[in-house]
């Protein structure tokens, strides 16, 4: 019997899939996994750094002359001096008094849109497949290979490449992915033609998003990303200017789609993050229950107090700051993209100059925060770093730059609850009991933060104890 169309379509999809994730397989099949436990016949090898002064994810000064002991994938040990029998047996790495920090993480990434048009990749050119190669290859070489460990990808379809990472077949940072992103018809997250009859763009066909409108279609979209493997779920609750049909000014998701989205998420034990920019949108979600707020650069300093408010209360939520992209990119109608609109264009300047002001407020009042590049299409990929320098020229101290990308982040990430793909140590952190992704830079990032945009200052990289870089004897 003949295939109807859209079963067709998800056949193609499915073999594009296994092609390229085949293709990567072999490309790094002499890479160890990033997750690999070892026989019980044989130890985990120990890796001991001497030598070290240690950025722990959260002081604000070094902690000078430590050791670090790694048994397998996680730290067993920081001390000033480790035992000659607990290492023993150890690949021995002399830091040499380099700065020792976690391996950074960006959390507010879009690996599948790192084709050159960005959002607008499956309209105009690219199919899945070749999404998936642009993701891998951007996930090795712009991500993993650069000191990025891991990343939250929020908004995308990244499930399968999050597994994959996870058990070996492709080289990158452990991923945790929002699944496709739930947006209303004509929101944020629909990326199909003006003159769609009916919701059938690409982008939705292969859960690039889910196009719901109302509280069934909500919990249905919201269940189906967590059936296919998503740690959280990310909506649309505003408009956005990486996209054609919505002005910043409205309000997206309802408060009872919202509400919605938040129940499935808490009974699943994971959380929701918001895409939104005006007051009116962040405290919709507020209400709802919402935890992660990302963007945000058109907000009131009252909405920032009653984040701040919620917080010292003891709820958990979290702003997440998109510095670069708001700040450098959408700072000019110049810089913006040359695939953008002009309506898109207004809107990112716009939003760029109201990113800096909301920084200063977030930071006058406390809010938890995190840092996350916002990235998307080739030409920006390179330079995801930047994100973390750019949170300095906005008003943060290097140490809260790289606290926003380290152990906050890590924090956050836990959040997942009984989703979290990595629960057995803590991400974003050098202590005890936490995953050994570990970064060596040669001169002290909390006195200069552009050392971190100069690759050859970075002398080693490990994320799960496998060193992927190593430039010390």
């Amino acid at each position: 019997m003949a295939l109807f169309p859209l079963k067709k379509a998800f056949l193609l999809i499915s073999m594009a899939f296994t092609s390229i994730f085949l293709a990567s397989n072999l490309a790094y099949s002499a890479t160890p996994p990033s997750d690999s436990t070892s026989s019980e016949e044989e130890p985990e090898p120990l890796i001991l750094i001497t030598n070290v002064n240690i950025f722990d994810g959260f002081s604000p000064t070094l902690i000078k002359g430590k050791s670090v002991l790694i048994q397998g994938n996680h730290i067993i040990k920081v001390d000033d001096d480790i035992d000659e029998e607990e290492s023993k047996g150890a690949k021995v790495i002399d830091g040499e008094g380099r700065t020792l920090t976690p391996g950074l993480i960006d959390m507010h990434s879009h690996v599948t849109f790192m084709a050159p048009e960005g959002t607008n990749t499956f309209t105009y050119e690219w199919d899945f497949g070749a999404a998936g190669a642009m993701a891998a290859q951007s996930l090795r070489d712009d991500y993993l290979l650069k000191g990025i460990t891991s990343a939250r990808d929020i908004a995308g379809n990244s499930r399968g490449i999050a597994n994959a990472i996870q058990i070996g077949a492709l080289m990158g940072p452990r991923l945790y992915t929002s699944g496709g992103v739930l947006s209303h018809t004509g929101g944020h997250g629909d990326w199909g033609a003006k003159n769609d009859a009916e919701p059938n763009d690409y982008g939705a066909l292969i859960q690039q998003s889910y196009i719901v409108d109302g509280r069934e279609d909500v919990i249905r979209a919201a269940r189906r990303n967590f059936r296919g493997g998503a740690d959280f779920i990310k909506i649309m609750a505003g408009g956005g200017v990486a996209s054609i049909f919505d002005p910043l000014e409205i309000l997206g998701a309802t408060k009872e789609e919202l509400e919605a989205a938040v129940e499935i998420s808490s009974d699943y034990g994971t959380y929701v993050a918001v895409h939104a920019y005006h007051d009116d949108s962040y405290n919709r979600a507020l209400d709802a229950g919402v935890r992660s707020f990302e963007h945000g650069f058109l907000v009131s300093e009252e909405t920032v107090e009653r984040m701040a408010d919620m917080i010292d209360d003891g709820d958990e939520i979290v702003w997440s700051f998109q510095c670069f992209m708001s700040v450098n990119t959408f700072g000019s109608y110049e810089s913006m993209p040359d695939f953008f609109t002009h309506e898109q264009k207004l809107k990112g300047v716009a939003v760029g100059e109201g990113a800096r002001k909301v920084a200063e407020m977030m930071k006058k009042h406390e809010v938890f925060t995190i840092g996350g590049a916002d990235m998307f299409s080739s030409p920006y990929k390179g330079m995801i770093k930047e994100d973390i320098t750019c949170n300095v020229d906005a008003g943060y101290t290097p140490a809260e730059a790289l606290k926003h990308w380290t152990g906050n982040a890590g924090i956050v990430l836990k959040w997942s609850g009984p989703l979290d793909p990595y629960p057995t140590y803590e991400i974003g952190t050098i202590k005890e009991n936490a995953f050994a992704d570990i970064l060596l830079w040669d001169g002290n990032p909390l006195e200069d933060i552009k050392l971190i945009l100069d690759e050859d200052k970075l002398d080693l990289i490990m994320k799960d104890g496998v060193i992927y870089k190593q430039e010390l004897k």
